[in-house]
């Protein structure tokens, strides 16, 4: 069950906080509370924040003590709670991440039955109403006076699932790794017919690049810098179709859809870069195959095969999407 205690408080406050420690937050959130020097422990002494102590009531082994329970309840503490989280909780949030921590919070005091409905009202109208630091304020002296304390079933729960997370994490790395990157096919000496499309692509650039209207590539010797790069180029192609031919093994019936969803992710990725102005289509081809080394693939399922997906392979479902007629290098319109 979803609570709001103590515990899920606090992890709202420290994902609001670039940067900052559990025993940061714990500090920070109960000196309103302990700094009070009528707030003290059994023995008579005010309390110190130890990191022992925060990591039971993070992980809810412990309750929080009853006299820092019972001072969030006074009166006293209640008047100078909404200008101390003026003060200190709302200055520390990040600008980028303070509204997930409200949306947080607003999630645990929605989801949490054991709420009363007018404290739940009360609480979302502050919220609503924009008096975010009486807000922050009123919910966690709230949450500190709930139950921070998980039963030992519970406890016991929480410890079975993520150790039965983490042997299905285990299987999971193990089944991957039964599927090795395949060995790249190489380029023959002969072009075959589904490579025509990018190669010609390719020609059309450098003679863009070189201001005439056709190079052939049977002409290629004469310009070392362009027969390089087409080596090179030709070699990214086949390390992307080694991927296509390959990924039957270990997706079967889904290869093609899972292939075709790679192709999709890489034009989205470099669609941007690809529209810009360029002075030739060889800056353009240059502009976009150094980009599309820096974008991340992760939707397809083949993007989790370890060692799969390099920069090579990258490259090569940029042709890809040429021989796809998705991209071209020169803009007949430059």
């Amino acid at each position: 069950m979803v609570t709001l205690n103590f515990a899920s408080y606090a992890k709202a406050i420290k994902d609001g906080i670039a940067k900052t420690t559990q025993i940061g937050v714990t500090k920070l959130l109960l000196r309103l509370i302990v700094d009070n020097e009528k707030v003290v422990n059994s023995q008579g002494e005010q309390y110190n924040i130890t990191s022992y102590y925060v990591n039971k009531w993070w992980n809810e082994y412990e309750d929080i003590p009853a006299q820092i329970k019972k001072a969030a309840a006074s009166p006293e503490i209640i008047s100078e709670a909404t200008d101390y989280f003026e003060n200190k909780i709302i200055n520390a949030l990040s600008p980028q991440k303070e509204l997930d921590a409200y949306s947080t919070i607003l999630t645990l005091i929605n989801s949490d039955i054991s709420i009363a409905p007018n404290i739940r009202n009360n609480l979302i109208s502050l919220y609503n109403s924009n008096e975010l630091s009486q807000f922050l304020a009123e919910t966690f002296l709230y949450a500190v006076q709930k139950d921070n304390k998980k039963s030992k079933l519970e406890n016991k729960s929480k410890t079975d699932s993520t150790s039965s997370l983490e042997d299905d994490v285990s299987k999971l790395n193990d089944l991957l790794k039964s599927f090795p990157k395949p060995i790249s096919l190489l380029p023959e000496d002969t072009f075959a017919e589904h490579e025509m499309v990018y190669i010609t692509e390719l020609l059309a650039a450098y003679a863009d690049e070189e201001g005439i209207l056709k190079i052939e590539k049977e002409t290629l010797e004469k310009y070392p810098k362009y027969k390089n790069n087409f080596l090179r180029h030709r070699k990214d192609y086949y390390a992307a179709e080694t991927i296509r031919q390959s990924a039957r093994d270990p997706l079967g019936a889904n290869a093609t859809g899972e292939f075709n969803v790679l192709k999709e992710e890489t034009l989205d990725g470099i669609i941007d870069v690809h529209e810009d102005c360029y002075d030739s289509g060889f800056e353009r081809l240059k502009n976009v195959m150094k980009h599309v080394t820096t974008i991340q693939l992760n939707k397809s399922l083949l993007t989790h095969l370890p060692g799969w997906i390099s920069n090579s392979e990258k490259k090569g479902f940029c042709h890809m999407l040429v021989n796809d007629g998705q991209i071209k290098w020169v803009d007949t319109d430059e």
